[in-house]
């Protein structure tokens, strides 16, 4: 698809664009320049072009900024376009008394033109023009550095939606409408008291999604917070030593003990691996219970079970007139009871019986080990203690002018680990997945993320089953993992694609310090060939960096797009400003170029020796809000507007 700007005009706006129209031409330059000195409504233009093609909703109180003076009640704004060669215009029609906004659509039709309320565009048209595609090529300022946050998703959704990935994920939309589709149906053809347990099934399922929704936040909220205190104490711990460490005796005083501290603690890991170890074996638990189980041992061994008893079964029954089963046993009958007794053994019991009985009777275990073994825990943590309150007080002892200051960061310290106490006990419960700590802690799956899922999972599969839309379910899974796949997949191509683009671009533009982007994440990952991963840019880099990376992006697109550009060099020094003006304008079939006059050196000037595709427009203030439209580039050249 091949869309040009041929034009926009406006009525009753604010600042030079009371009553203005700019026209481009029905087959308009490759490259057009606009020159309109600050505060004639430059930022305001390119706001208008970006919310028009975007059809986006408008505050009222946006919409009443607009207004050129109090006498006016309408506004309109209105760009012209040539989609695959045929006009369109699409327009905005302000209401400045109660602050409300329309758009409508202005298209040749077989029988003259036509005006319709809202968007009549074709499909491929309606899904291009959405805010997130349109501020790519109506280029907002502020996405140079969002694109560099590797804490937004500019980057990697400006590759998803311009490349159309979204449309994998309607198509797995679809999909789970479709399963959900089937389950409804066959809920609907179903008995009555069927429909009922079906409907208590899906509330059921419906209930543990939500509460699984709510443990997710949930970890996720205590996960950041106490990731951030523990940052926090570390810091503030690090401050306390550093400061601490100023006097040397009580550094040295410190070290012994941090050093005996870390002997105690390997020391209470060992005894508390073996009271683990201990507690697996019941003999060395409690004095009863290990002569309980001493006797039970003795009189396995005395009465040889199991064994003998199951024998002796087959032995009865072959002496029996009538078997269990009520038929006559004869001599053949007897015969195969006794030579098939040693088949119907239960041998996998004997054996582990024998196992016990071994066991039991070797046993040397007593159940003083135990109690031996927490003493000295117990004594190891008690060292432990010590240790951390003579390192408190050695620590509380410095005098002098830092005193108070150390007893803040103290004080900041303690209130940092009274709140992560609380927290990391929060975040095991949502979290465990040890089954001795979830029955010691009373979890369930209305506390518990792992439990949780368990019961999500439990109650998807019988509501399915119910339906009887299992297999088809399964089915629908597979198909959406496979787009999922598809869809990453394609996305780490273009990326690829984009991101080796990108630095051919960087190597011609940034020539002062070698940039390449090393990963297109969420954002941009740099780094510098100099300084290795680089974190900050220059407001100038920014800028020639997203250039680069939207000349890349929207170069190979299946669309052919205008871009539009406000003051496209102001940050750039003069000698990075001729390198972007002679590079990157090679990459659109068209471009529009708002700028200032001081960036005529550099930039602008980089155009006069383009042989004839360009349009030089000067937007020249009257006074009062009207402006005249100078054209060409002697007036270009000559015009000098304020700059503040």
């Amino acid at each position: 698809m091949d869309i040009r700007l041929t034009g926009w005009r406006s009525k009753n706006i604010r600042g030079g664009l009371r009553d203005i129209d700019i026209d481009l031409g029905s087959d308009p330059a490759r490259w057009t320049l606009v020159q309109m000195p600050n505060g004639t409504g430059k930022t305001t233009t390119m706001d208008l072009l970006r919310w028009t093609l975007a059809s986006e909703g408008l505050p009222s109180s946006v919409v009443r900024s607009l207004r050129a003076d109090d006498d006016v009640e309408t506004g309109l704004f209105e760009v012209r376009l040539l989609i695959n060669g045929r006009p369109l215009r699409l327009q905005l029609e302000l209401d400045f008394r109660d602050g409300s906004a329309t758009y409508w659509t202005v298209r040749e039709q077989e029988r003259g033109g036509g005006r319709e309320e809202g968007r009549a565009l074709p499909n491929d048209l309606r899904d291009l023009l959405k805010p997130a595609l349109t501020e790519l090529f109506v280029f907002n300022g502020e996405l140079a550095t969002q694109i560099l946050d590797l804490k937004k998703d500019k980057a990697a959704s400006a590759v998803r939606a311009l490349y159309r990935l979204d449309t994998l994920d309607a198509v797995e939309s679809v999909i789970r409408r479709l399963v959900e589709q089937e389950q409804r149906r066959a809920a609907s053809i179903t008995t009555a008291k069927e429909k009922r347990g079906i409907t208590q099934l899906q509330t059921a399922y419906d209930e543990i999604r939500t509460v699984y929704a709510r443990l997710e936040q949930q970890e996720s909220v205590t996960s950041a917070r106490l990731a951030a205190l523990e940052q926090e104490r570390q810091r503030l711990r690090a401050e306390f030593e550093r400061r601490i460490s100023q006097d040397a005796e009580i550094r040295g005083q410190l070290e012994i003990i941090d050093a005996s501290r870390i002997e105690v603690d390997a020391i209470a890991n060992d005894f508390s691996g073996r009271a683990m170890e201990i507690l697996r074996r019941p003999t060395q638990l409690h004095q009863r219970l290990f002569d309980r189980l001493s006797l039970l041992g003795g009189k396995l061994y005395e009465l040889k079970l199991p064994e003998t008893i199951s024998r002796e079964f087959f032995n009865e029954l072959a002496e029996r007139n009538l078997c269990i089963c009520g038929r006559p046993i004869g001599h053949e009958e007897k015969h195969t009871i006794l030579r098939d007794a040693d088949r119907f053994l239960a041998q996998d019991q004997i054996a582990v019986i024998n196992q016990m009985k071994l066991a039991l009777r070797a046993s040397t275990d007593t159940p003083e080990a135990l109690s031996d073994t927490i003493a000295e825990l117990q004594k190891q943590l008690s060292e432990r203690q010590r240790l951390l309150a003579e390192r408190d007080r050695l620590t509380a002892s410095k005098d002098g002018e830092d005193d108070e200051i150390l007893q803040s960061l103290q004080q900041k310290i303690r209130e940092c680990e009274d709140e992560i106490g609380p927290l990391s006990t929060l975040l095991e419960r949502l979290t465990t997945k040890d089954p001795a700590r979830r029955v010691l802690l009373k979890l369930s799956w209305e506390n518990n993320l792992a439990l949780c899922d368990g019961e999500v999972k439990q109650r998807k599969l019988k509501l399915e089953t119910a339906t009887k839309t299992r297999t088809f379910g399964l089915q629908g899974e597979r198909l959406a993992a496979i787009i999922d796949e598809t869809a990453d997949a394609a996305l780490d191509i273009l990326r690829e694609r984009v991101r080796l683009s990108t630095n051919d671009k960087l190597h011609k533009i940034l020539k002062n310090e070698k940039i390449v982007v090393a990963k297109i994440g969420g954002g941009l990952e740099l780094r510098s060939e100099t300084l290795g991963s680089k974190r900050g840019a220059s407001e100038g880099q920014k800028l020639s960096i997203a250039y680069a990376f939207l000349t890349s992006l929207l170069a190979e697109a299946p669309y052919k797009l205008p871009f539009i550009v406000d003051s496209p060099a102001v940050s750039l020094d003069t000698e990075v400003r001729r390198e972007v003006g002679d590079l990157i304008p090679d990459f659109f079939g068209q471009m529009v170029m708002f700028v200032i006059s001081s960036e005529r050196a550099g930039f602008a000037d980089a155009f006069y020796a383009r042989p004839g595709d360009v349009h030089y427009l000067t937007v020249v203030p009257q006074g009062g809000g009207t402006v005249r439209i100078a054209e060409g580039i002697d007036a270009f050249k000559a015009f000098h507007g304020r700059e503040n």
